[in-house]
């Protein structure tokens, strides 16, 4: 049994974070209605992608964030559409929405509007900066907020200047908070009979992934200097080194004792004996000389020679890979953590993606997942399972090809 099966969740999210919240719970065993306007759908089915996948609008990033769940076609602007959703509530569990702020309100499908009819319904919003505030009607996507957070100015060279992060990491982590926050309401739910509001924000999810740094800063009045690839541990023997063979190791030496291991493997723990290198303090203000002789000593071995002889002493190092290498890390098979989606539309082949990122026990491997469909897919099913007459899914079918 899935951790949760008999459990159903009203979707009215798209792009990423949404989706990705309610994804967690789809992979194991929820029943996720994913509720898209007719025609285009999630706009997310159309971008980040090639003009082949945009145009069957069943993007990568769509299918690997909206698996298992069924697509529901209905305008929530008209009438009718509310009134399919309500029905749909009342044996919902969980709503799920990223509408801006207010919107959900003028469309009738607040929390205070469904909690009348549902007491007991779990209701998520999320946003940018939260549905209320100063900032609340800001628009959000994950390079604003990471610029709003301060994020680039953790990320980043000196002499380039600030950075966004190469990855939607503010999407992903917030889709992460928000099953977090739906799992603790759910929990309450179990202990207390009661329905709960969360508002889940972007920008919060930003400030907790640097949260170490804000607490320097916030205690300590430190800024972060702009390091790149080097640790803001300033140790000489942390960060990205060139080897022999023209590759790239990372070295992740975090304390003294690995710093002075790691200088002793290179032959190089005689600099600790130059003033300059001698304590912490003079090794963060001479900290180019020491990256440069680090340098040198780096690129008298190959890649496969230096992770052998860190490995073996106990030194985090790896190569610095492409998505290429890492996707045929053959831990990735014995972790489970790889879906294959079986007839993907346009596709011989089964799909290979990213599923759930853990293992528990009798819910792993999650090795199979039905891949997404077109918009409104299982409009009729849905719509039978609520009792709609024949003729009247028939009319709302017609609608939604027009």
């Amino acid at each position: 049994m899935r951790a949760y099966e008999g459990i159903k969740i009203l979707d009215f999210t798209q792009v990423l974070a949404g989706p990705v919240s309610t994804q967690m719970y789809s992979l194991l065993g929820a029943d996720v209605v994913k509720i898209e306007a007719p025609g285009k759908g999630d706009q997310l089915r159309g971008t980040l992608s090639d003009t082949e996948m945009v145009t069957k609008r069943l993007s990568p990033a769509f299918l690997t964030v909206n698996l298992n769940k069924r697509s529901l076609a209905i305008d929530l602007k008209s009438d009718q559409g509310r009134e399919i959703a309500y029905k749909l509530l009342e044996d919902a569990d969980v709503v799920v929405e990223n509408f801006s702020p207010g919107v959900a309100k003028r469309l009738g499908f607040d929390y205070e509007t469904l909690k009348k009819r549902k007491p007991d319904i779990v209701y998520c919003s999320i946003s940018g900066y939260g549905q209320q505030g100063p900032r609340s009607k800001d628009k959000a996507y994950d390079s604003a907020i990471q610029a709003a957070a301060g994020l680039f100015n953790l990320n980043g060279h000196a002499e380039t200047g600030p950075t966004r992060i190469g990855i939607m990491v503010i999407d992903m982590f917030t889709g992460i908070n928000a099953a977090y926050a739906i799992s603790s309401a759910l929990f309450r739910r179990e202990r207390t009979g009661e329905g709960q509001y969360v508002d889940v924000a972007m920008y919060d999810s930003a400030l907790m992934l640097a949260a170490a740094q804000m607490a320097d800063y916030m205690v300590r009045g430190n800024v972060p200097a702009l390091v790149g690839n080097q640790s803001p541990t300033r140790q000489p023997t942390a960060g990205v080194f060139d080897t022999k063979d023209e590759r790239k190791i990372l070295m992740a030496t975090l304390t003294p004792e690995h710093n002075l291991l790691a200088l002793k493997l290179m032959g190089l723990e005689h600099i600790l004996e130059d003033p300059r290198f001698a304590t912490l303090e003079a090794r963060e203000q001479n900290l180019k000389e020491g990256l440069e002789l680090v340098s040198a000593a780096m690129k008298t071995k190959t890649l496969d020679e230096w992770l052998d002889i860190m490995g073996k002493a106990g030194i985090a190092a790896q190569s610095v890979r492409t998505l290429q290498e890492a996707t045929s890390d053959p831990q990735l098979e014995h972790r489970g953590i790889i879906v294959e989606a079986e007839h993907v539309q346009g596709f011989d082949q089964a799909l290979r993606l990213v599923g759930v990122p853990f293992v528990a026990n009798e819910d792993s491997p999650i090795n199979r997942a039905l891949p997404p469909g077109k918009v409104g897919e299982h409009t009729e099913e849905v719509l039978r399972e609520l009792g709609l007459p024949e003729n009247e899914i028939s009319r709302i079918l017609d609608l939604n090809k027009r």
